[in-house]
């Protein structure tokens, strides 16, 4: 057994890889647990996988990661967002994708599109939003491009 081997277990540090789902093309990857970012095998993207805590305005064209965002009090996001699980303390523009579960706490804000495999509001947050909630997710595309769905008329 390795020195590192016997550290990782005394501290209770687990050993190994880890799992995680591209934000951009779906497919499940395992990954070295230590990496903070690769490129998908599958649709050759930089894929991050940090969490991210965000405590001051952060606007940008694309935010998207394997890990968690949680947007603090004071936070303000203006952003299309594609993340595993997002919590929402502060405030929050755009499309939000989510692998897992979207937190909106009592002094949240959220205002856009959200698609998720679950969604939770405590009583007191804000939530002005089209909503996708279940396991059939839209492609990230389209929910990051914040585009309409058409709807195909029936055949006569």
């Amino acid at each position: 057994m390795s020195i590192a081997t016997r550290i990782a277990e005394a501290i209770g540090r687990p050993q190994g890889d880890k799992h995680v789902t591209c934000t951009h093309c779906g497919h499940d990857l395992e990954v070295a647990r230590r990496a903070m970012s690769i490129s998908c095998p599958y649709c050759n993207k930089r894929l991050i996988l940090e969490d991210y805590k965000v405590d001051s305005y952060y606007a940008v064209r694309d935010f998207s990661t394997s890990g968690d965002i949680v947007v603090e009090k004071k936070g303000h996001v203006v952003a299309p967002i594609k993340v595993a699980n997002l919590t929402v303390k502060g405030k929050v523009q755009g499309a939000v994708v989510a692998l897992g579960e979207v937190k909106l706490t009592k002094t949240g804000y959220l205002k856009g599109q959200i698609a998720a495999k679950s969604l939770c509001v405590e009583a007191g947050g804000f939530l002005d939003a089209f909503l996708r909630i279940g396991d059939a997710l839209p492609s990230t595309e389209t929910a990051s491009s914040g585009a309409a769905e058409t709807a195909t008329p029936p055949a006569l």
